[in-house]
């Protein structure tokens, strides 16, 4: 099957470093003496000869590879197949004679049986031909392995016939004391009857034999798999279709993109009719039902197919077994799935248009014949699709807007937009929809569009929005189109896309009586201002939505505006908790789940910005968990979500803040369900030094909807992302442009981001202060300036301030003890570990330029410990150099913790132990199983993260510092 993709594959080997360290052992192993054998199974399209493949071309410089593979011809395999191949092979480079040349005696009549360049076939008892070819070949690997490590490989066993599999049994009990590694590939499944089925498990039982299953693809590893076909990045939507249809199958996500970065539409030619092959040599019943349960969904219960193929228990077990045994269908307790979207479409693509339209019939009438009683989930859209699928649209209709309500109550918002998207679909095709369905169109296209904005489908929604508002006349009532403009306004945010304050005023003056739709404005007009940093005008509108919930008896709205109000004057620095955890409770109490949720996502904030880091995670955890309990885990989960993972970011939990955004990132969300993610992980990849992260996602932040940069919450922390990456690759010139270049700070903005943002730019002109670049004096005096207005209103910024002087100080040529100790001691009296460390090292810094050392080491020596506990790499690496030139002595645990984290990788370590040692590059290649070239790189790497710029120096820091201790 892998022929269907050759022409894709891709240039990045995923997912299977596991598998490759336990095939460079067992090559150990067998180099030294040791039986070694590895049986590899997986999936068709698991990745099994690429995986040999890779495996054999980093040894090929150490040891000679000799390969062949099992063929299958009319169902039967070719005797001894795979070492006619392999011996071939051999007499390709050394010819007959010089094989022969390996036997004893130099006889090798009995390898005629595999090539007839040996000569005529012998004649005599077959059976003792047979044992003499067998031990002809023993001793001819033996030979070879006397002067080289052999490994022989062995693909596609499971076609393999009982005479080739008794001499794989054979060379795997034998070939015990020679230098040979025997590699043997297998498909999973369906071995029941197969010869190398009834071998198998003899062989797993035999010494030295490993056992190696390779599973599918994660999610993120069949991204990676991506990146190196496309040489970019691939979305998450993307990543997310290929997976889900390939299912993390090497082989399908190779087959199913273009290289332009586009889905394939339909399947290959290619992977289809291999995909059909496996269905085509199942018996001709089991053919039928899987027809048949491709019609019905991905999932299929027991007893609807039993109902649509008429088929009684026995009948359909029996008709079943042979498509699970074969890894076509996968069984659960009551049904079966396949166990690929793509079996599943390659059998839909093979029906006749009649023949599917009869079983999506059938379908429908068994389900409305279950009726209630029937145990499948989502029955209603079940039904909805089959009625589509035959053709009936009255029936379609209908049960799609049962449907839709169905979803609804179970808060499942995608599923409830497909099935307005069908409503919408059907509406012109049905006579009379509107009686139907009871209600207008105009009513279907609202409910689809806040569906579509609860699903994480912001687009669609918008879509829909400008449909409506072009096709309204002047005689629409005016509230109705404030809904519009509202709706759209929505929208447009989470898009990131400008126009949301224009649409909200527009929808306001439209609304202008005191009425529910003018609450639902201003409640969403209020919030739009605080996050335009108009507080003064959000809380006006604040105030005024309280007075017309008030009138109107609207406690919700009410419930909202007290939130509203609470996060405004958070901001200004008062203490608001209280009416925040009011707000959150009224919410609950009136069932109104969106505003609950709501309200937890602005108390994490709020208490992040006090730098009440512990308390912010406790609740922004709640919240994501009620997020996802009320079907939000799209619209309100990510943005929760990233308040999460700064909170433990600003707590030193970063490889927990690393989990929650790779999480929100692996989903398909609209640009705001991104940005707050992409700060955290850009920020965390920058501090650990990961600059290639780094740079990725700022290129990701800069190419999202102009909308971003108008929000300070949103443009602040990216341009304090610019100056750290700048600063953290040593470019130094381009930091200071990114802070020269840095938006301004308003009256009314975020005085955690504005100092967070001027911090950094400070930090940038103290780095730079040796430098002589240009213009670093004018840039402090412009960064004092904006400091000087920006609002001091809680710790956290208390702790930024002190920072942003110790900087300042340190731009101007002062090592000042006390303002370092004060930012220090800010930073570590709300919790931050990262900027404690750093504020420590900086302390030291100005201890020994003063001349009292032993002030230095205690501070060092708690900086290494917090640098370590977030894993900030280069920031370790500054302590280390510091104390090795100021001659601070730190614990041996201390030593091994920088010498960890300088970045080296594990094969980094391993490298530098041979460098230590003076080993020279091909001979760190030949003992790590690597090529020269790569070696090079790994030493070139090394001497980067280590600051130094030979061999030499390398190996006397790796002894002065201790750093292979306890490796």
């Amino acid at each position: 099957m892998a022929s269907v993709v050759a022409e894709r594959r891709s240039p990045v080997f995923a997912g299977r470093d596991a598998e490759m360290a336990v095939l460079a052992r067992a090559f150990a192993e067998a180099t030294a003496g040791g039986p070694g054998a590895v049986l590899i199974g997986a999936e068709a399209g698991g990745g099994k000869s690429r995986l040999v493949d890779e495996f054999t071309g980093s040894v090929r410089e150490k040891a000679l590879v000799l390969a062949g593979g099992c063929v299958e011809v009319s169902g039967a395999g070719l005797p001894y197949a795979p070492f006619t191949a392999l011996l071939r092979e051999l007499v390709r480079s050394r010819g007959t004679g010089g094989v022969a040349a390996l036997l004893p005696g130099g006889q090798a009549d009995e390898l005629a049986m595999l090539l007839p360049e040996f000569g005529a076939l012998p004649s005599g008892d077959p059976e003792l031909t047979r044992a003499r070819l067998f031990e002809l070949l023993l001793s001819l690997f033996e030979a070879l392995a006397g002067h080289r490590p052999l490994v022989l490989a062995i693909e596609n066993a499971h076609w393999a016939d009982r005479p080739t599999c008794d001499l794989l049994s054979f060379l795997v009990r034998n070939l015990r004391q020679a230098a040979v590694l025997l590699i043997v590939t297998f498909r999973s499944g369906g071995l029941d009857q197969a010869p190398f089925g009834a071998l198998l498990g003899g062989l797993d039982r035999i010494a030295g034999v490993v056992r190696l299953e390779l599973a599918r693809l994660s999610r993120g590893q069949a991204g990676e798999q991506l990146a190196g076909i496309l040489g970019r990045p691939p979305g998450p939507a993307l990543t997310n279709a290929v997976y889900e249809r390939g299912s993390g199958n090497p082989l399908f996500t190779e087959a199913l993109v273009n290289p332009d970065g586009t889905i394939v539409s339909g399947l290959p030619a290619g992977l289809r009719y291999a995909l059909l092959a496996t269905v085509r040599e199942l018996p001709g019943q089991a053919q039928q039902v899987l027809r048949v349960a491709a019609v019905g969904g991905d999932r299929v219960g027991h007893g609807l197919l039993a109902a649509v193929t008429g088929l009684n228990d026995a009948a359909l077990t029996m008709a079943l077994r042979s498509a699970v045994a074969a890894h076509v269908l996968a069984a659960d307790a009551d049904g079966y799935a396949f166990r690929h979207q793509l079996f599943r479409e390659a059998v839909l693509e093979n029906l006749l248009p009649g023949e599917r339209a009869a079983a999506h019939r059938r379908y429908a009438e068994a389900i409305e014949v279950a009726g209630s009683s029937g145990r499948e989930r989502g029955r209603t859209a079940q039904l909805a699709l089959h009625w589509l699928g035959a053709g009936d649209d009255e029936r379609a209709l209908a049960a799609a807007w049962r449907a839709a309500a169905d979803a609804e109550a179970a808060f499942a918002y995608p599923q409830r937009l497909r099935m307005l998207d069908l409503v919408l679909r059907l509406w012109d095709r049905v006579p009379g929809a509107a009686g139907r369905v009871g209600t207008d169109r105009a009513r279907v296209l609202e409910l689809a569009v806040d569906t579509a904005r609860l699903a994480g489908e912001p687009e669609r929604g918008l879509a829909l929005v400008e449909e409506a508002i072009s096709a309204l006349g002047a005689a629409e009532p005016p509230e109705r189109l404030a809904e519009w403009f509202r709706r759209r306004a929505s929208l447009r945010r989470e898009l990131l896309l400008p126009g949301q304050l224009e649409d909200l005023h527009e929808a306001l003056r439209l609304a202008s009586a005191p009425t529910p739709v003018r609450a639902r404005v201003m409640t969403q007009l209020g919030w739009t201002l605080r996050r335009a940093d108009r507080h003064t005008e959000a809380e006006r509108t604040a105030r005024e939505l309280s007075e017309l919930a008030t009138r109107l008896g609207d406690r919700e709205r009410r419930a909202e505006a007290t939130l509203l109000l609470a996060a405004v004057g958070a901001q200004r620095g008062e203490d608001t908790a209280a009416q925040l955890r009011a707000a959150r409770e009224q919410a609950a109490a009136l069932g109104a789940g969106q505003l609950e949720v709501w309200a937890y996502l602005t108390a994490g904030h709020c208490l992040e910005d006090l730098g009440r880091h512990e308390l912010a995670i406790e609740v922004s955890r709640d919240g994501l968990a009620r997020a996802r309990q009320l079907g939000l885990g799209r619209q309100v989960a990510a943005p929760i979500a990233a308040n999460l993972a700064e909170s433990l970011t600003s707590a030193g939990r970063w490889d927990e803040a690393v989990e929650v955004v790779d999480e929100i990132l692996s989903l398909d969300q609209p640009p705001l369900g991104r940005v707050g993610s992409l700060l955290v992980r850009g920020s965390i990849a920058a501090r650990r030094g990961d600059l290639e992260t780094a740079g990725h996602t700022l290129a990701e932040l800069r190419a999202l909807p102009a909308g971003l940069y108008a929000e300070s919450h949103f443009a602040f922390p990216l341009a304090q992302l610019e100056i750290d990456t700048r600063l953290a690759g040593g470019d130094l010139a381009g930091a200071l442009v990114a802070a020269g270049t840095s938006p301004p700070t308003p009256g009314e903005g975020a005085p955690q981001y504005q100092w967070a943002l001027l911090t950094a730019a400070m930090r940038a002109c103290a780095e730079a202060a040796g430098a002589r670049l240009d213009d670093v004096r004018r840039l402090r005096a412009e960064l004092a300036e904006q400091a000087a207005r920006v609002a001091r209103r809680s710790p956290l910024h208390e702790a930024y301030a002190a920072a942003f002087a110790a900087e300042a100080a340190r731009a101007g040529g002062l090592h000042d003890l006390a303002v370092w100790d004060a930012a220090g001691a800010a930073w570590d009296g709300i919790g931050q570990p990262y900027p404690t460390a750093h504020a420590l090292l900086q302390a030291a810094r100005a201890a020994v330029a003063t001349g009292d050392r032993d002030a230095a080491s205690p501070r060092i020596r708690r900086a290494v410990g917090l640098a370590d506990q977030v894993g900030a790499a280069p920031l370790l690496q500054r302590i280390a150099q510091f104390a090795r030139q100021a001659r601070i002595d730190l614990p041996a645990g201390q030593r091994a913790a920088a010498s960890a984290r300088f970045g080296l990788t594990q094969r980094e370590h391993e490298v530098l132990r041979l460098v230590a040692v003076g080993r020279g590059n091909r001979e760190i290649a030949s003992e790590l199983f690597i090529s020269p070239k790569t070696a090079s790189v790994h030493v070139s790497n090394i001497l980067a993260k280590l600051g130094v710029s030979s061999r030499t120096e390398a190996a006397a820091m790796t002894h002065r510092l201790h750093l292979l201790e306890g490796r």
